[in-house]
């Protein structure tokens, strides 16, 4: 029988080849630089409520893995506050993002609500050997650098103005088996979406959020392109805003004429009808 020292040994000596926070081509656990209104940071799974938590240590972590080429660091927040103004729709409990960087430390992607953004090393800011991720108030959309993102109506702007508080989280191995709490099918928070349909119900868990656990590859794939410093105010960057709020203006106009058109020539036909009786 091996020794307990030999043994604690080979078990970290598994856990850095998992997650590789030394090698210089593996970028290192990230550093999370939040707003200054945010009022939820990033924490360990233990205050989740989710079977098998309650026993996981209580220091900050991202949970990690390796899959398709990719680093992974899935990323757990217990409620996202952020909601469109209208009966307080796209808030929830629980909240898992992702941020992943290609093996060799040449790019990343940062998951931004149902998308992402896809950035090489050269727009991927450092604090030491680690990677930034400018973490947005409320909603916890991951940006490469600081500022205010627009967003189409009625989802509001993202501010990550990276004036928070900053966390240098641990980096726990995880796999779709282990530990097992990884094995939880079930919803990660009691919030469900409801009649309305912004609403939102709580995440499940990383290994059973499709894609972006089974294809990071894939994920990476449909990330939009690196805006770079090109879009960190508001109006930057909203074009596509603008355009969708003139297509809506001009076919609510269009709705308002052929409303007007439908309504008169009624108004002709039963003239007409009350004149031939």
């Amino acid at each position: 029988m091996r020794p307990l020292s030999a043994v604690l040994a080979i078990a970290l000596a598994a856990f850095c080849s998992a997650v590789s926070t030394a090698s210089a081509d593996a970028p290192p656990a990230p550093v999370l630089v939040h707003s200054d209104a945010e009022r939820d940071l990033a924490s360990s799974v233990a205050g989740s409520g989710v079977p098998g938590t309650s026993a996981v240590g209580p220091a900050d972590a991202v949970y990690a893995r390796r899959a398709d080429g990719w680093i992974q660091y899935w990323i757990w927040f217990e409620d996202n506050r952020q909601d469109r103004g209208i009966l307080r729709s796209g808030r929830h409990a629980g909240d898992w993002e992702l941020v992943q960087y290609r093996d060799d430390g040449s790019e990343a992607v940062y998951a931004q609500h149902a998308g992402a953004e896809r950035c090489e090393r050269r727009d991927i800011e450092f604090r030491g050997e680690r990677p930034v991720v400018y973490v947005a108030n409320g909603s916890h959309a991951a940006y490469f650098h600081a500022g205010v993102r627009d967003r189409m109506w009625p989802d509001p702007n993202d501010e990550a103005d990276g004036r928070g508080a900053i966390q240098r989280p641990i980096a726990a191995s995880v796999s779709e088996a282990a530990p097992p709490w990884m094995r939880y099918r079930g919803r990660w928070g009691g919030a469900r979406a409801g009649w309305f349909p912004p609403e939102q119900s709580s995440p499940r868990g990383p290994a059973f959020q499709g894609e972006r656990w089974d294809h990071p590859e894939a994920f990476a794939g449909s990330a939009r392109p690196c805006t770079g410093r090109r879009c960190v105010a508001t109006g930057a960057c909203d074009g596509a805003e603008n355009a969708a709020a003139a297509a809506g203006l001009a076919a609510a106009l269009l709705a308002l004429v052929g409303l007007g058109w439908w309504r008169r020539r009624r108004r002709t036909s039963t003239a007409l009808g009350r004149e031939g009786g």
